[in-house]
């Protein structure tokens, strides 16, 4: 039912130039279309005010089909969704890129003014098993950024600083939850769906000793679109649901393809799904359109499917 796995990854912005360098000159990405959204699909899409209007910079990068959608709202709240300490609400949370040197990252983004969440650490993950070294920074619009440099072999070999998105994430109240709708009710894969071991991820995401940590990775098999990834804690945080949406700046939607919209539709309602968007037309690029909807996914996460027409 889905052709493949994430197709695009939604930011809202307070500068739409300036978040587009950022991602072409330090993560390799070319723009692909620009365009604008108008009041009406705005508003349809994500129930905002009519006078709401959006500017549209699409990005990706070579190895990927997934891209970056960067949407600078007029006008916006100026606030941003997700701040740099509450890394345990939970919504939609990182978007993690492959990196050649993360030391050299850190220094290079320290240098730039960039504050990090985690600065570089060093833990072998249960899945593999492999050994990584890993930084989280907060990016423009408090965007949190995650570079992985993989420090078991096989190593991959980057041309530039950074290769591929490797996973976006979402923090989570109940694992069983997502991996019933993603996998389910989606049919997406689940390829793991573990207790992390005690203090794995403490000090990545600043939790209190003791803390108890599961994580899941989901995607669409053989695909190269970045995983999903769901980690779920034993400390309590807020829903960023009221928050996570426009005109709040960051990370505030995924979208996937189907071959079949109608389907998938009458999936999504025989499940109790919420529709927040019934079928309507949207620019994909300058010049094609598609069939799109827009669901609440569990945690209040907001995400598109669309059918190319």
């Amino acid at each position: 039912m889905l052709k493949d796995g994430i197709a695009q990854i939604l930011i809202s912005v307070s500068n739409l130039d300036k978040s587009a360098r950022f991602f072409q000159d330090n993560f390799g990405m070319s723009v692909v279309a620009e365009y604008s959204l108008d009041a009406k699909t705005i508003n349809q899409l994500w129930n905002c005010s009519l006078e709401t209007t959006g500017n549209v910079i699409i990005l990706k990068n070579d190895e990927q089909t997934t891209s970056i959608k960067l949407i600078q709202f007029q006008p916006n709240s100026g606030k941003s969704i997700r701040t740099t300490g509450n890394t345990t609400d939970y919504g939609l949370f990182t978007i993690a890129f492959r990196a050649k040197d993360v030391d050299a990252a850190y220094d290079r983004f320290s240098q730039q003014g960039y504050q990090f969440v985690c600065p570089p650490i060093t833990y072998t993950f249960s899945l593999g098993p492999v050994t990584v070294k890993e930084a989280i920074m907060t990016g423009p619009d408090d965007i949190p950024l995650v570079f992985i440099e993989r420090l078991s072999e096989p190593i991959p070999e980057l041309k530039e600083d950074f290769g591929s998105m490797l996973d976006t994430s979402q923090v989570v109240t109940d694992i069983a939850e997502v991996t019933k709708f993603y996998s389910d009710i989606l049919g997406l894969t689940t390829i793991f769906n573990e207790v992390l071991p005690e203090g794995m991820i403490d000090n990545i995401l600043n939790l209190p000793a003791g803390t108890e940590s599961r994580m899941a990775f989901i995607k669409q098999p053989g695909s190269k679109t970045p995983f999903l990834e769901f980690i779920q804690t034993s400390v309590p945080g807020q829903n960023l649901s009221s928050t996570g949406k426009i005109p709040n700046l960051g990370l505030f939607a995924i979208a996937l393809t189907t071959d079949n919209l109608t389907e998938l539709t009458q999936k999504l309602q025989q499940n109790n799904i919420k529709i927040l968007a019934e079928t309507i037309e949207i620019p994909i690029s300058n010049h094609e359109t598609a069939k799109a909807i827009a669901v609440e996914a569990p945690n209040g996460v907001h995400l598109q499917f669309w059918e190319e027409q």
